[in-house]
C-alpha cells in the first residue's frame, strides 16, 4: 500500500546504530525528528496474536512511558507492537520493514499515518523496497538498538520476538516481560526461568524504576480493572462503583472482563 509520506534521509547515523556490527548505510526518516533525542526510549515488541490481558496492559504501559516523557520504540507489527505505539502516541517511533513510500503492514494504515503525523518513522531502505523475509530481522535490530531497555509482553518460544530477545542480551539492553500463564507466552517465561529478563509484577513501580519518578494513582479501583478481573470478582469487592464506572466510560466490558478505558 502506498504511503505518500514526505520522507529523507538523514546526514547522519544516530550513535546508537553505529554500535551495530551490521549498522545501515543510511536511515530515511518521516516525522518529528528529535525522538530520537529522547532521554528513555523503551522498546515494546512482541506476538502478534495477544490475549486480552496482554493488550489491555500493553496499551498501558505505553502510556503511561509516554506520559513520563518517555519514547515507544516498535516495528508496527500487528498485534503487541501496534497497540504499544497506539497507547504511547504522539511519542513513540516505529521502525519499518520496508521502505517509507509502501505502508506494511496495509492493516495498520490509519495507526501507521498517524505515527507518520505526530510520531516518527525511520526505516534503511530506499524507495521502493517491499519487505522480505529477512527485511523483520534487520528491522528489529534497529529497534533494539535505538532503544534503552527492551519489553517483550508476550511471545511465542520460537517467534520474532525471542529473536529480538538474544538481540538484547548480546548488546547489554536490559530485558522486561509481563508474568503470563505457563501455557500463554513459553518464550517470556523462558526468559524469566533463564533470568535472562525480569518481570513487570507493577506497571507503576516499573515507571518509577525506569524513570526515577514517582506514580501517583489513587484510584484503586481502576488499578484493581488493569489485571482484567471478571465482573464479578470486581462487583463482590467494590460493589456499585462498578456500575457507576461503567456508565461514565472509564471501564468496559470485553468478553467477560473490566478493561480500564484510557
Amino acid at each position: 500500500m502506498k504511503s505518500h509520506f514526505l520522507f529523507d534521509a538523514l546526514p547522519s547515523l544516530p550513535p546508537a546504530l553505529c554500535t551495530l556490527q551490521d549498522p545501515p548505510q543510511k536511515l530515511y526518516y518521516t516525522g518529528k525528528l528529535p525522538l530520537l533525542q529522547a532521554k528513555h526510549k523503551i522498546a515494546i515488541i512482541g506476538t502478534r496474536h495477544p490475549t486480552p490481558y496482554t493488550k489491555n496492559l500493553t496499551f498501558t504501559l505505553a502510556k503511561k512511558i509516554a506520559q513520563n516523557r518517555g519514547v515507544v520504540v516498535s516495528g508496527g507489527a500487528l498485534g503487541v507492537d501496534i497497540i504499544a505505539q497506539n497507547g504511547a502516541l504522539p511519542d513513540t517511533i516505529m521502525v519499518s520493514p520496508s521502505s517509507l513510500d509502501i505502508i506494511y503492514p496495509a492493516s495498520n494504515a490509519s495507526i501507521i499515518t498517524k505515527i507518520a503525523q505526530q510520531g516518527l518513522i525511520v526505516s534503511e531502505y530506499p524507495e521502493g523496497y517491499a519487505p522480505k523475509y529477512h527485511s523483520f530481522i534487520q528491522r528489529n535490530r534497529l529497534v533494539v538498538a535505538l532503544s534503552d531497555c527492551v519489553i517483550i509482553p508476550q511471545a511465542d518460544l520460537n517467534s520474532g520476538s525471542m529473536q529480538s530477545a538474544r538481540l538484547a542480551s548480546k548488546y547489554n539492553k536490559p530485558i522486561f516481560v509481563l508474568p503470563q500463564r505457563l501455557d500463554e507466552s513459553q518464550g517470556t517465561n523462558a526468559l524469566l526461568q533463564k533470568s535472562l529478563a525480569q518481570a513487570i509484577y507493577d506497571i507503576d513501580a516499573f515507571i518509577e524504576m525506569i524513570f526515577g519518578v514517582q506514580v501517583k494513582n489513587n484510584d484503586a479501583f481502576l488499578k484493581f480493572c488493569e489485571g482484567l478481573p471478571t465482573f464479578e470478582e470486581a462487583y463482590l469487592k467494590y460493589g456499585d462503583l462498578v456500575l457507576e464506572y461503567e456508565l461514565e466510560g472509564k471501564i468496559m466490558r470485553e468478553a467477560g472482563r473490566l478493561k480500564v478505558v484510557v
